[in-house]
C-alpha cells in the first residue's frame, strides 16, 4: 500500500505528492533568489515558474511514457494519469529551457544564458530532492543485491519486495543521486558566484557534472528508461554522451578563437575520445560481466572524472579575461587614500599588463603535461578493462 500523509474524507495525499510540491518550490525559490540578486527580470521568473513546471512534467511523462509504451494504453491515457508515479526526470530539462525561452521571447528577462545560470543551481537541488521520492515506492533502485548487513541501509541499500513476499536491499541509487546532486547544486552556486559574468557558463557546468554523473548512475538501475529500438544504452546515458561531446566541440572552438591553433588540442582530442570509449566499453563490461561491477564503475568513475576534466580545461583555457585597459582604468579611477598630490599610477598599470601578459603562457605550459598524463592514466586503464575482460573470457 502506498505510504499516505493526509486524508480528508475521500481525499488521500501520498508522501510522494508532498516530496514532488516542495522539490518545485524549492527548486524556483533558490532559483529566484540568486537571479533577483543580479537584477534580473522578477517577473520573468514568476511568469517561468507555472510554464516550467507544465513543461517538465509533460515532457517527464512523455519521455517515460515512449520508454514505457506498454504500461499504458495509449498516449493519451498517460498523458490522463495525475499520480506522481510515471515520470522520467531527464523530462525536467527540455522543459526548463523551453519555458526560460519562452519568457526571452517576450523580452521579460535580459539573456537567456544568464538566467539559465541563475536556474541551474535550483534546477540540481529540486531533481535531487525529487530523488527522495522514491523512498516511498520500489523505483530508482540498483540492479545489485546488498547481501552485507552493515551495508543494508541508507545511504547504500534500500528495501525491496520480491515476488515471493520477502524483502532483499538493493542499492540506494535514488538516494546516491539525491547527495549527488547536492553536490552539484553546492558548486554551482560558487561557480555563479565566482563567475556569474561569464553567461552560460554555469548552466554548462551543471550540464557537464549531471551528464557524467548520470551516466554512470542510470547504468545501476534496474529500472532505467530504453528507447525501443536499443535496449542497451539508456536514454539518460545516450542523452550524457551528446551532451559532454557537445560541450567539448563549443570549449574547443572558444579556445581556437582565443588563442588560434595550439599544438595540444590533438592530445586533448585523442585524450577525450580515449576516455568517452573508455567509459562506453565499461559500461558493456558491467552489462556482460556483472560479478566484477565493484571494479568496472570505479574504473567508469575515473574516466568520467577525466571527461569533466578535460572539457573543464578547454573552458579555461577560452574564458574570456579582462583586457589589460579595463584593469588600468579602474585603477585609474581609484581615490587617492591621503591627502597628498596624487601621484601616476604608470607603475601599477604596468603591473596588471604584466600579469595579464604571463598568464596564457602559464597555463599553456601546464596543460600538456596534465594532457599527457591523463591520457597516459586513460590508456592504462583501457588495457586493464580489455585485458580483464580477455581473462574472463578465457
Amino acid at each position: 500500500m502506498e505510504p499516505i500523509s493526509v486524508i480528508a474524507g475521500t481525499t488521500e495525499i501520498p508522501w510522494k505528492s508532498i516530496v514532488l510540491v516542495l522539490s518545485v518550490l524549492a527548486a524556483f525559490f533558490l532559483s529566484y533568489s540568486l537571479y533577483a540578486t543580479q537584477k534580473g527580470g522578477r517577473i520573468g521568473m514568476w511568469i517561468f515558474a507555472p510554464f516550467a513546471t507544465v513543461f517538465s512534467l509533460f515532457f517527464c511523462r512523455m519521455l517515460y511514457w515512449y520508454c514505457n509504451r506498454e504500461q499504458y494504453n495509449d498516449f493519451t491515457a498517460a498523458m490522463r494519469d495525475v499520480s506522481p508515479d510515471g515520470f522520467a526526470m531527464l523530462g525536467i530539462l527540455p522543459g526548463v529551457l523551453l519555458a526560460a525561452a519562452l519568457v526571452r521571447l517576450v523580452r521579460l528577462n535580459k539573456s537567456l544564458p544568464a538566467m539559465l545560470d541563475a536556474l541551474a543551481p535550483g534546477v540540481a537541488l529540486g531533481m535531487g530532492l525529487a530523488e527522495l521520492m522514491c523512498l516511498f515506492d520500489i523505483r530508482c533502485r540498483g540492479k545489485v543485491v546488498v547481501s552485507t548487513p552493515v551495508f543494508c541501509h541508507l545511504p547504500f541499500a534500500a528495501p525491496m519486495l520480491t515476488p515471493q513476499g520477502g524483502v532483499e536491499y538493493r542499492f540506494a541509487t535514488f538516494f546516491i543521486s539525491f547527495l549527488v546532486l547536492l553536490g552539484i547544486m553546492k558548486l554551482c552556486m560558487e561557480f555563479y558566484t565566482a563567475r556569474r559574468e561569464e553567461k552560460g557558463c554555469t548552466a554548462a557546468l551543471f550540464l557537464l557534472l549531471y551528464s557524467a554523473s548520470g551516466f554512470i548512475l542510470d547504468s545501476t538501475r534496474y529500472d532505467a528508461g530504453y528507447f525501443p529500438f536499443n535496449g542497451f544504452v539508456s536514454v539518460l546515458q545516450i542523452f550524457a554522451g551528446l551532451s559532454i561531446l557537445t560541450l567539448a566541440i563549443v570549449f574547443c572552438v572558444k579556445m581556437l578563437k582565443k588563442r588560434g591553433f595550439v599544438w595540444y588540442v590533438i592530445p586533448w582530442w585523442v585524450a577525450m575520445l580515449l576516455s568517452m570509449g573508455a567509459t562506453g566499453y565499461l559500461e558493456y563490461l558491467v552489462q556482460r560481466y556483472g560479478d566484477k561491477h565493484i571494479l568496472w564503475y570505479s574504473l567508469m568513475i575515473l574516466s568520467s572524472l577525466a571527461m569533466v576534466l578535460l572539457v573543464y580545461a578547454m573552458y579555461a583555457l577560452g574564458r574570456p579575461v579582462k583586457v589589460a585597459e579595463e584593469k588600468a582604468e579602474e585603477v585609474k579611477n581609484e581615490e587617492p587614500t591621503v591627502a597628498e598630490p596624487q601621484k601616476t599610477n604608470e607603475p601599477a598599470v604596468a603591473e596588471v599588463i604584466e600579469e595579464n601578459a604571463e598568464e596564457p603562457e602559464e597555463n599553456a605550459s601546464v596543460l600538456p603535461a596534465g594532457l599527457a598524463a591523463v591520457s597516459a592514466v586513460l590508456a592504462a586503464l583501457g588495457l586493464s578493462a580489455l585485458f580483464l575482460s580477455k581473462n574472463k573470457k578465457d
